[in-house]
């Protein structure tokens, strides 16, 4: 197992975090006990799934990404004029596939998880299929919600068109494509956005989002799924969640036609985008 530590910049930390890529049952990067600014977001976060399904009928696949098939790993930072930033990234090569797994975490407290995927199995249009689990402790594990963004005015106490998630659910995206974790009692949490190339579940992979209550044997890495099933079903009872220790699953439908050969590069991932943080105090 590699591992390790990031308090950044370093000169005035925005981020501290434990990271981790196993050698078995891998999750890719897995990311522990993450603040900004002093206030914890997640308890861990990490992309457990990769299920690929070929319009061919070839397959289906399921990927992991582990120390086993990583052939680089690096963390480097940047910047541009509205802010800095952190890059932690592995690079995977499985079959003829080539994957990046990167992670952006920028000053202003915005994560972008991506998934970068060129290389074709075989000479046909495809689907990656890319799920990251988020563990969300928005300033601690306990009283945290979900919320689901709708097209209404209606008003469930958390604004127009917030719907409270308060039972646990596998749902695909409604409106405009937007959840929310927050700590009830306070004006913090965080937005998931839907990625611009994440495309919509189909036939193959039905869901897009999955909220459930955090149970330790539920975080099964990558031993949870199969080629043709994400089993995340089996983790969806209906129990409550409303104010509780919330973990959610986002889906990516990444769409790779196969008029490139393979050498066209393609991303997917959400956007994970901070409210009320700033405002928070010791």
């Amino acid at each position: 197992m590699s591992a390790g530590r990031i308090s950044w910049p370093p000169e005035a930390p925005v981020w501290t975090f434990l990271w981790e890529v196993a050698d078995v049952d891998s999750e890719g990067i897995a990311f522990r006990d993450v603040f900004y600014r002093g206030k914890k977001v997640l308890h861990k976060a990490s992309l457990p799934m990769i299920r690929v399904h070929y319009n061919s009928g070839d397959g289906p696949y399921k990927d992991q990404l582990s120390a086993g098939n990583m052939r680089n790993f690096k963390i480097y930072e940047g910047t541009n004029p509205a802010y800095r930033f952190l890059v932690v990234e592995s690079y995977h090569e499985i079959g003829r596939y080539r994957i990046v797994n990167r992670w952006i975490f920028r000053s202003d407290g915005i994560i972008l998880p991506q998934l970068h995927s060129a290389g074709l199995q075989h000479p046909a249009t495809h689907q990656h299929h890319v799920y990251h689990r988020f563990d969300f402790d928005i300033v601690g594990a306990s009283s945290n919600l979900a919320l689901q963004k709708a097209n209404t005015a209606t008003d469930w106490g958390y604004g127009p068109g917030w719907i409270p998630r308060v039972n646990e659910i596998a749902t695909i995206h409604i409106g405009p494509n937007v959840w929310a974790v927050i700590r009830k009692g306070t004006g913090t949490g965080y937005l998931i956005e839907r990625g611009p190339f994440d495309g919509a579940s189909d036939f193959f992979s039905r869901l897009d989002v999955c909220v459930t209550a955090y149970h330790g044997p539920e975080d099964r890495k990558g031993r949870l799924e199969t080629p043709s099933d994400d089993q995340l079903l089996t983790h969806v009872n209906g129990e409550d969640i409303d104010g509780t220790d919330v973990v959610l699953w986002y889906c990516a439908h990444l769409q790779h036609d196969a008029h490139d050969s393979g050498d066209e590069w393609h991303v997917c991932g959400p956007i994970l985008r901070p409210f009320g943080y700033q405002s928070l105090t010791s």
